[in-house]
């Protein structure tokens, strides 16, 4: 029976103590996989083939006050969101949620600390069977976990993402292009086409980027002297957010002329900007397309960026009542509530008083979409 959701939360974050999983990695890598270790000011961290400890940290999982939360020291049994299944349940019924999609920042931080792409990849491997095998399979309705993707190439990049597809998870965070570079290269076909042939749907939890740092195009050609801004889309996002970047780097590589059907959201990006930004992009493209062509040969596009942007993208946005406002400068069926838990930014376990409160106002079937539908929609639930 297809259950009857409420109130999903297309963002929270579950952070797990990897001794819960860390018998799945290969016997041969074992001692040197992700470890908890209890740090002599009281706090958890994790060790990683010998790497110096990354602690949880104080914003990551917080289940204190707002105004208690410099004084907590968090471990993996004090903290929120990092517990079983059954617990994750009782703190969405707490918070009145029906069901998470749960993103994990693991792979961004202390699986790179692998010394070897061999012991990178088992932990991928390892991880998502977990996820899949004993969290999710809990509840599958309810517990919506992400399967990770690596970032050491192509063919590693599909290889775990079949894996993630035979393993029965509902989506993929992608936080890197598919070739593991700062930005989109012809190579990263093989991965999108294989993304549509799975049906299997993609979210980013960058801040609408596919890179932290690096270039955001292959910048071989040098724009000369007199140019003192030495990334071209930088121009794009000057007086605005720049969570567009993914999406508007995968605009001029040509992705979505290609694969029209593809589709990203883009978590925790919040959308009240988004009304100046798609105007801004817009403005800007026009103003400043034909030199950034000429000083970088960046192809020019054949449509307003911003129509690549509505067309492909939807965004998850926490209290942010301006973007509930502003919802039709995108479509309130492009976004995506969400609550952050267990991270700082959350209200839990208040939460859905606080949207009850941004959504004031707004019609029924609007409302159901942004907090239900749209994310239903996407990620194939039910």
């Amino acid at each position: 029976m297809a259950m009857d959701y409420k109130v999903i939360n297309g963002d929270g974050h579950i952070d797990l103590n990897p001794d819960l999983w860390r018998d799945r990695v290969a016997a041969k890598f074992r001692d040197r996989a992700p470890k908890s270790v209890r740090l002599p000011h009281g706090s958890d961290g994790v060790v990683t083939d010998g790497s110096e400890p990354r602690t949880i940290g104080i914003t990551r999982s917080v289940a204190v006050s707002h105004k208690e939360m410099a004084n907590q020291v968090p471990t993996f049994e004090n903290t929120a969101g990092t517990g079983s299944p059954e617990q994750r349940m009782r703190e969405q019924d707490r918070d009145g949620v029906d069901a998470e999609i749960m993103f994990s920042m693991p792979h961004t931080t202390y699986f790179r600390d692998a010394k070897d792409d061999e012991l990178y990849l088992d932990l991928f491997r390892a991880y998502n069977e977990y996820m899949a095998e004993e969290y999710m399979a809990v509840n599958p309705d309810r517990l919506i976990p992400m399967g990770m993707i690596p970032r050491s190439g192509v063919d590693d990049a599909i290889k775990e993402l079949e894996h993630c597809a035979k393993l029965g998870h509902k989506g993929i965070q992608l936080d890197a292009f598919p070739n593991g570079g700062s930005f989109p290269k012809p190579e990263d076909d093989k991965f999108w086409a294989a993304v549509i042939d799975h049906n299997m749907p993609v979210a980013n939890h960058g801040d609408g980027k596919l890179a932290r740092s690096g270039p955001s195009w292959d910048l071989t050609k040098d724009p000369g002297p007199d140019m003192h801004q030495k990334d071209p889309f930088r121009f794009f996002f000057r007086f605005t957010n720049d969570a567009m970047k993914g999406a508007t780097q995968l605009a001029f590589a040509g992705v979505w002329d290609r694969f029209p059907t593809l589709k990203i959201f883009w978590a925790e990006t919040q959308a009240g900007w988004l009304e100046f930004g798609l105007w801004q992009i817009d403005d800007h493209h026009e103003r400043y397309m034909q030199m950034i062509h000429d000083l970088w040969d960046v192809p020019i596009l054949e449509r307003k960026p911003s129509e690549y942007i509505k067309e492909h993208c939807y965004w998850g946005f926490l209290h942010d009542p301006i973007a509930v406002k502003r919802r039709e400068c995108v479509g309130y069926d492009k976004l995506i509530w969400s609550t952050d838990f267990a991270h700082a930014a959350s209200d839990w376990p208040n939460s859905v008083a606080v949207m009850e409160e941004d959504f004031e106002g707004v019609p029924a079937n609007e409302k159901r979409a942004m907090l239900v539908d749209n994310v239903a929609e996407f990620f194939h639930l039910n």
